[in-house]
């Protein structure tokens, strides 16, 4: 794992010092960074408040941001995907969000340079907090525009192309203060339903400027779904009047006329519920009920359709006369039959993909723990069951942890996979890979979610070590295991920890092993636990990951060995031990081996003093990660260290190192329980 050499890819040491408060749509937000640009950025987006209000609902956000410089980064569009409660936004490689709409809270990992772009937090970053936290604290997105006048909104709402964007700046330009072109969000606050936006921003068609000729200075933004599409700032545009929030007096549904035309009538509150209730996003039972209340207060407002064509400033105009002499409708659309409530399972669209099906699912036996995992993808399940159903072992069939793993259609095929970077925030972790795929992890509800193309989950090598291997290390410590960065070998339940840093030939020595008639368990990962007073190790279960050079060397392995390629490395892989099934069951370690290779040496095996075997097992920690039982951690790490360790200097030949490893283990038996 990139970062790891430094003992903290999570980022559990990261510091977020500086603190914000302020009122998001009624919401009590608090931000917590380590970059006081976002908080001016917040302070100049959002009312600042001192301190929580009783009874108002709270957002908590935790932002970090790099030290390092990343010079000549490309801004690409956003990546947003979700499972469940967990919601993923992807800004580039190193730029990310997690979202956790169960607990109302978003950790974020940033570069310096989008930390610094106070355009990019006001026009993406926060309008995305908004649209995906609003719901889970009692907001509605509504797919409304919307004006006020003298405090009094004015909801403009429509399908995509009716205008709602046009037509609410010519409704500025015409006395109206603008709160939003294209989506609301609405809720109670202080006992009155409000409006709020979510950007002071604007975007319009390129074909705008024929209406309103200042355009003419705005350079199209390509980041938008719309080539050619403008936004701007219609403050600085047109100085127009801005204002965070409204009360909704008046809904108008538009549908666009290809002539003149401005035809209005009233319509019943039943049919304007459908109609608001027909653009919602699917949510959780809990969360619609409250979005079904809040659009039932909204439509025993002023309700009208508004079939219109021709000039928007003359519909503007007509509109403003309408709002200050009193609304003349033409006859009511007729009432529709009673009205029942949308299931959301048939009617709303999920533009996250959080309630995607995965409808393939099984139980697996890896560890002595109960996995269920669930995905919509038979390349996936078929991976999983072949590499974690080995490690049966006579364990209840309840579930101890959920994984959701998600594989997506994509047009690019990556021939390699990309860096990762994390973070992490109380129960919470999450990896990035790329900007596309990223793993995520709850341990308080005890599911681990993941996502990433349909290509790297038809990479056998690359999904098992890279993809499952991370969401695993992740999710072991809240299962009780204890990860280390070692090899391990064994005879008859007897296991030898190889400890060594990239090259030093733990892989190889460990595969010359087999020769010997040692068990070959694992070449990266070994996990610790404590079982009946005594330490256990697992091995990790994805393939072998020799150098490229493999093929000279072993040449009986050519036909088996398959190439998987991260960032600009390149490994070849072959399963551990595929059919011994005593390598699926977990050892008793009886020494620790620290292998050093020094070109030209002869053979040596040194005996380490106990305080130093505890030095040196500190640098063969993963990461840091604080989840699971700090008493286990302890416990583990001491009887590692009373174990008897020795540091083996050799030369280029790893078979020396195989004859040592059958050696030792003919002659060490388990330690007892350390006092």
């Amino acid at each position: 794992m990139e970062e790891s050499a430094t003992g903290d890819f999570l980022k559990k040491a990261a510091r977020t010092p500086l603190r914000g408060h302020h009122l998001m749509a009624g919401v009590h937000l608090r931000i917590e960074t380590n970059f006081e640009p976002i908080l001016r950025v917040a302070r100049e987006t959002f009312e600042e408040v001192p301190a929580v209000h009783e009874g108002v609902k709270e957002v908590r956000l935790r932002f970090w941001v790099e030290d390092a410089r990343h010079a000549g980064a490309t801004r690409t569009k956003p990546y947003f995907r979700g499972l469940d409660h967990l919601v993923f936004a992807g800004f580039d490689g190193r730029n990310s969000l997690l979202i956790n709409l169960r607990d109302r809270y978003g950790l974020g990992r940033f570069t310096y340079e989008v930390a610094s772009d106070a355009n990019f937090w006001k026009t993406t970053i926060f309008p995305v907090l908004l649209t995906v936290l609003g719901p889970s604290v009692g907001l509605t997105l509504l797919h409304c525009a919307c004006v006020a006048w003298k405090g009094s909104g004015l909801l403009l709402a429509g399908e995509s192309g009716s205008g709602k964007s046009t037509l609410s700046l010519a409704l500025a330009q015409a006395g109206f203060d603008f709160l939003s072109d294209d989506r609301t969000l609405a809720g109670e606050y202080q006992g009155r339903l409000l409006a709020w936006g979510l950007s002071a921003e604007m975007k319009q068609i390129a074909g705008a400027v024929a209406y309103f000729p200042a355009l003419h200075r705005v350079k199209p933004d390509n980041h938008l779904n719309r080539q050619g599409a403008l936004r701007f700032d219609p403050v600085k545009i047109f100085g127009i009047s801005h204002v965070r929030c409204c009360e909704p007096r008046w809904v108008v549904f538009l549908e666009r006329q290809p002539s003149p035309a401005f035809y209005l009538t009233s319509v019943p509150p039943d049919e304007a519920a459908r109609r608001l209730e027909s653009h919602l996003h699917r949510e959780s039972p809990e969360v619609r009920e409250t979005q079904c209340r809040t659009v039932e207060t909204l439509v025993t407002r002023e309700c009208y359709q508004l079939r219109y064509g021709g000039d928007p400033h003359m519909i503007a105009g007509a509109l403003r006369t309408l709002v200050t002499e009193g609304w003349k409708a033409g006859k009511s659309l007729p009432r529709t039959s009673p009205r029942k409530q949308l299931q959301p399972e048939a009617h709303c669209e999920d533009p996250l993909r959080r309630f995607r099906a995965t409808p393939l699912a099984c139980q697996v036996l890896l560890m002595g723990r109960s996995i269920r995992v669930e995905t919509n993808s038979r390349p996936v399940m078929k991976q999983v069951e072949h590499l974690m159903n080995r490690f049966a072992s006579p364990v209840s069939l309840d579930s101890q942890f959920l994984w959701k793993i998600v594989a997506e259609p994509g047009e690019e095929v990556a021939v390699s996979w990309p860096a990762m970077t994390a973070f992490s925030d109380n129960d919470v972790r999450y990896i990035n890979l790329g900007q596309r795929s990223f793993i995520a992890v709850d341990l308080r509800a005890r599911q681990a979610v993941g996502v990433l193309p349909e290509h790297f989950a038809s990479d056998e090598p690359g999904f098992s070590s890279v993809f499952l291997a991370s969401m695993f290390y992740l999710t072991a410590p809240a299962l009780g295991l204890v990860a280390v960065s070692a090899a391990c070998v064994a005879v008859e339940g007897r296991g030898l920890l190889l400890f060594g840093t990239p090259g030093s030939g733990k892989t190889t020595a460990s595969y010359r092993s087999t020769r010997l008639g040692l068990d070959f368990h694992a070449d990266q990962a070994v996990f610790l636990e404590v079982k009946t007073g005594k330490l256990c190790a697992w091995g990790d279960f994805w393939p072998a990951a020799f150098r490229p050079d493999t093929a000279e060397i072993f040449p009986e392995l050519a036909s088996q060995l398959r190439s998987l390629v991260y960032c600009d490395r390149t490994f070849l892989c072959i399963p551990k031990n595929p059919s011994n099934a005593s390598a699926a069951r977990s050892t008793i370690p009886v020494g620790c081996i620290f292998l050093e290779r020094e070109a030209g040496t002869s053979p040596k095996l040194v005996p380490l003093r106990q305080g130093e075997t505890s030095a040196r097992l500190a640098a063969f920690v993963p990461f840091k990660d604080d989840a699971g039982s700090l008493s286990e951690r302890d416990w583990t790490f001491k009887a590692l260290s009373r174990l008897p360790a020795y540091r083996l200097a050799y030369g280029n030949d790893s078979s020396e190192v195989a004859v040592f490893l059958r050696s030792i283990l003919s002659t060490h038996r388990p330690m007892e329980e350390p006092s």
